[in-house]
């Protein structure tokens, strides 16, 4: 039998062997050759094989290997595009808060305060200004050592135990990332501290509110806090126009927050605010400080003021409030302007509203006579003169002189309620200034209607109504005015940041009363000084007219009594000079003088303070006394 030749291996199937359900196992290595069947046994059921084939390998064409090409570099250019895309979003608008992101974790920006506007008096000297002033604080998470950084704060600022144990407990603590140590210290205290570089500690430029004379002027200029914003007087009132507009600089930091040295840069520089030039005399208004504090501190009062008025202008040249201390007993400068805030009884100052009223209506004339007892029934209550007197006859000019107040309700009547009213509110009461002073009052003056029983009377002669000391000079300056009411005024100008001066609109007048009754009325004071209540005002080298005013002050039970059946009394003295020409209009309150003595009235109380000032007054203004003997020597 000859032997076939096998198939080449490419082409060779091999066919393996499944081993049948039953029978004999086949050997194992015996291959059964393609072609070749085997023999079964009958009983065995049909053959089961599996046939394995190889698959041809796939072979790649050219349009396929371009096709997959074109794809990829699609992918990429897409790819690229996105990448070019993100790249010009970072160099423009969208890279602006990843920038600021950036910038924020290697710089800090901090604020450089604005100066603010200073406050001049009507000669050009300082009352108000901002001096250069440094603040201490640190950031408790970069102090490396806090014993040694408290130790040396401690040696510079002279902190006391308090302040000390705060910043230990905030060093140690490093919750916060800012705490003061001080405020608006000495600029040169700042500088020491800024030169020892100290790690957490930080020393920035605020500037302090000062008033370079002292105290004076306090009153009328007000306060500012801690952080330069106005909170009383002219400071307050005109807070908009003296704040500046804050400034920003930039310093480098390094990791862990320390500034870098010499990184600080300028980013917007800081904008002054603009500056007030007032119509107050520094040199005037010490003096009045002085005279209030004198004569309080003498008589043993509660409190004092003292206005000083520009007959013609209503420019305040001196507007001073002085208070005894409840503690202390010190009498001081009040940071409150109690002249324009406060109000109270005027008293028998009053009475010159009235006698002008009168004579301007043609209801009497200066030698008008009326039959006066030293005290009449006016309702349920009895009125009285200040002392007994038999039933007399008394002239208009004589009711003024002695300060009647039977004679001048008699001259209210002759009048008409109505129309003395209508007066009281020409000379100002019952309504605020033109100062616009915050806090200013109305005063009080009800409608002629709404009084009942002897207030109806009382009012004429400044008993039942209420003013501010503003409101009483500028009533009483009608008269040294000629008749003409002029508003007051505090401000003269402003000065904005480029030195342009803006002046002030001159204060608004109306008449009240004629230049003949006002000329008359004039003549009455000159003999309150010469022969009435007013003796103690006089002044060699000037001649003066005024009036005094003794009010009582309403108690908190709604009476004139305290809760021990006292008399609380509020006296003043309304003067000007010179009486023939009047250029400046006084006015002097003396809270509570003492109750029980002669010193409880305007004409002893405040009208000593008058006649002192006066030369002082006439001093700073270079005004010259008369050639003419003084009138009370020629009367």
């Amino acid at each position: 039998m000859s032997r076939r030749t096998p198939p080449p291996p490419s082409v060779r199937r091999r066919t393996p062997t499944v081993a049948p359900r039953s029978g004999p196992k086949r050997r194992p290595g015996v291959t059964v050759p393609s072609g070749h069947r085997a023999r079964r046994p009958a009983e065995a059921g049909p053959r089961l094989r599996t046939v394995r084939t190889t698959r041809p390998a796939t072979t790649l064409t050219g349009g396929d290997a371009r096709r997959r090409m074109r794809w990829v570099t699609l992918g990429i250019c897409a790819l690229l595009l996105i990448v070019v895309l993100k790249i010009v979003e970072l160099q423009t608008a969208g890279g602006a808060s990843l920038r600021a992101a950036a910038t924020d974790q290697w710089t800090r920006t901090a604020t450089i305060s604005a100066d603010r506007g200073t406050i001049f008096d009507r000669n050009g000297e300082e009352l108000a200004v901002s001096i250069p002033a440094s603040t201490i604080s640190i950031n408790p998470k970069l102090i490396d050592d806090p014993s040694s950084t408290l130790a040396v704060l401690t040696s510079v600022l002279g902190l006391d135990a308090a302040e000390q144990e705060r910043l230990w407990g905030e060093m140690i603590a490093k919750e916060r990332g800012f705490v003061y140590v001080r405020r608006q210290v000495d600029d040169a205290l700042g500088e020491q501290l800024a030169e020892l570089r100290l790690s957490g500690v930080n020393v920035d430029a605020e500037p302090r509110r000062v008033l370079p004379g002292g105290d004076t002027g306090r009153s009328v200029i007000g306060l500012t806090d801690i952080d330069g914003i106005g909170i009383a007087g002219l400071e307050m009132q005109f807070d908009s126009m003296l704040t500046g507009v804050s400034g920003e600089r930039q310093r480098e930091v390094a990791p862990g927050g320390r500034s870098i040295p010499g990184s600080e840069v300028p980013i917007s520089a800081p904008v002054p605010g603009d500056d007030l030039i007032l119509t107050i005399d520094r040199s005037i208004q010490h003096a009045c400080e002085s005279a209030l504090t004198a004569q309080v501190n003498q008589i043993g009062a509660k409190a004092g003021q003292c206005i000083v008025m520009d007959t013609d202008t209503g420019d305040l040249l001196a507007m001073a409030t002085v208070k005894r201390e409840a503690e202390s007993g010190e009498v001081r400068i009040t940071s409150g302007n109690l002249a324009a805030v406060d109000s109270y009884e005027p008293g028998s100052v009053a009475k010159v509203i009235t006698v002008a009223a009168g004579l301007n209506e043609g209801a009497v004339t200066e030698d008008t006579t009326f039959i006066v007892p030293w005290r009449r029934e006016y309702g349920e209550d009895l009125l009285k003169d200040s002392h007994e007197h038999p039933d007399e006859e008394m002239s208009v000019r004589r009711i003024l002189v002695e300060s009647s107040n039977i004679g001048t309700i008699d001259i209210q009547q002759a009048t008409g309620r109505p129309i003395h009213w209508d007066y009281m509110r020409l000379f100002g009461l019952g309504s605020v200034s033109a100062l616009g002073f915050p806090g200013e009052s109305a005063g009080i003056l009800h409608h002629w209607t709404e009084l009942q029983g002897s207030e109806q009377v009382t009012v004429s002669y400044g008993q039942g109504v209420a003013s501010t000391g503003i409101q009483l000079v500028s009533a009483v300056n009608v008269i040294a005015n000629d008749g003409l009411y002029v508003a007051p005024r505090l401000v003269r100008a402003t000065v904005d940041r480029g030195g342009a001066i803006e002046p002030m609109a001159a204060s608004a007048t109306h008449e009240v009363v004629t230049p003949a009754v006002a000329e008359t009325v004039q003549s009455m004071m000159v003999d309150v000084i010469c022969a009435g209540t007013g003796s103690r005002a006089r002044v060699d080298s000037f001649n003066v007219a005024g009036k005094t005013g003794t009010g009582l002050k309403a108690q908190p039970n709604g009476g004139y009594l305290d809760e021990n059946g006292r008399y609380a009394y509020y006296s003043s003295f309304v003067g000007f000079f010179p009486a023939e020409n009047p250029q400046i209009t006084v006015l002097i309150s003396i809270d509570e003088p003492p109750a029980g003595t002669i010193n409880r009235f305007g004409g002893t109380a405040a009208a000593p303070v008058f006649s002192r000032l006066v030369p002082t007054v006439a001093h700073e203004l270079g005004m010259q006394p008369p050639d003419t003997p003084p009138t009370c020597e020629q009367a």
